[in-house]
């Protein structure tokens, strides 16, 4: 099995610790490291980190946001990574994002998302040719951007997708689908029936999946430590997605509501035993090592590791990565 481990962007931890764990996973068998951004971190300048202290394991993003990032800015990241890395470039995962940090931090409307990736997509590709390239679009207007890399380059643009609009444009245009990091086998299915409409099977197309993970010797230890991830994902629209195809739609209601009024720890009670266990793999190594390969019957293809460390002091967190690590090796 294909896997991927994944550093999201606003992780409380030390770039050296990040370094130390990129290794483990590729003594482990992990395929990739898949580096997220949204805010805090810059997702190429760590890969680069990444890339020169690693030798064999392929590079990712799960996501560029599109809207603070160009198009130019991706290509040029990802052909100097994949120089920097000796040809390790994976991926490139594009998305919209959440609306609400982009609009919040950034100050930058997310609007036109379906249209802009489509372009972002294709704009990349052509700065990837090893050719002089224009382009000519809604978005993106210019003549002859010098040839960016000296031979083409090919890396799988896969689109951040949870809702039926991005997963059919990602069946027309891209090379495969990142999902969100909640999820469950009727979502699952879900997913690639919208995708067969569009004639996209997992044999040419990449179905990669976030996954919250959260491993202790104690099944509830683990149940606890997920907890806050689940109700992150909760909070976000984004999602709704996912949780529409859940029996938690309502009691999410009542979560997003008791949060936004500052109730924070009132919407994490509110977050059950039941639903972490659904929409996560969680418990002892044994349960989560069964539950990833269980992903494969569901159709995904590189399951997207996320480790659940909220609840860890920052100097702990590399030992709860190094323990997923280790119990995902060579799976």
């Amino acid at each position: 099995m294909k896997l991927a481990l994944t550093f999201y962007s606003v992780l409380k931890m030390p770039i050296a610790d990040i370094i130390s764990c990129s290794i483990a996973a590729e003594e482990a068998g992990f395929e990739y490291i898949s580096m997220a951004e949204s805010f805090y971190r810059d997702a190429s300048v760590l890969g680069a980190a990444i890339a020169s202290n690693t030798d064999r394991i392929k590079l990712g993003s799960s996501i560029f946001p599109i809207h603070t990032r160009m198009p130019f800015q991706i290509a040029m990241a990802t052909a100097t990574l994949d120089e920097l890395s000796n040809g390790r470039m994976g991926f490139i995962g594009l998305g919209a994002g959440y609306r609400n940090r982009i609009e919040k931090y950034f100050g930058a409307k997310v609007e036109n998302s379906l249209a802009k990736i489509k372009e972002y997509a294709e704009v990349i590709r052509g700065l990837l040719s090893a050719q002089d390239f224009s382009y000519q679009g809604k978005f993106f207007n210019f003549e002859l951007f010098p040839k960016l890399v000296p031979e083409a380059l090919r890396v799988p643009i896969l689109f951040g997708s949870s809702g039926d609009k991005m997963l059919k444009l990602a069946g027309q245009v891209a090379d495969g689908v990142i999902l969100n990091s909640i999820g469950t086998p009727e979502y699952y299915e879900h997913v690639l029936s919208v995708l067969n409409e569009e004639g996209r099977r997992p044999d040419n197309f990449e179905i990669a999946s976030s996954i919250i993970f959260s491993v202790a010797d104690k099944h509830e230890d683990a149940i606890e430590a997920a907890r806050p991830d689940v109700l992150f994902y909760f909070l976000y629209p984004e999602l709704d997605a996912v949780i529409e195809k859940t029996p938690y739609k309502e009691q999410v209601a009542v979560i997003r509501k008791l949060n936004a009024q500052g109730r924070h720890k009132e919407a994490l009670s509110l977050v059950t035993d039941d639903m972490v266990e659904n929409l996560s793999v969680s418990g002892t190594a044994k349960d989560c090592r069964n539950k990833i390969r269980k992903l494969a019957d569901y159709g995904i293809t590189i399951p997207v590791i996320r480790v659940s460390v909220q609840p860890f002091d920052e100097a702990r967190r590399k030992a709860v990565f190094l323990e997923a690590i280790d119990t995902l090796k060579s799976i």
